[in-house]
C-alpha cells in the first residue's frame, strides 16, 4: 500500500475511535436523564 493510502486509514481510524468514545461517555448520561425525568412523571 501506498503512504497515502496507509495515512488515510490511520486518520479514518482515530477518527472512528474518537467518535465512539465520544459516543460511549454521552449515550449513558443521556439515558440516566430520561429515566429520571420517568422517574419524576411517575412520583408526581
Amino acid at each position: 500500500m501506498s503512504e497515502y493510502v496507509q495515512f488515510g486509514l490511520a486518520m479514518a481510524l482515530m477518527i472512528a475511535i474518537l467518535l465512539g468514545s465520544y459516543w460511549f461517555v454521552l449515550s449513558p448520561s443521556r439515558g440516566e436523564k430520561q429515566q429520571a425525568k420517568e422517574s419524576d412523571r411517575q412520583a408526581n
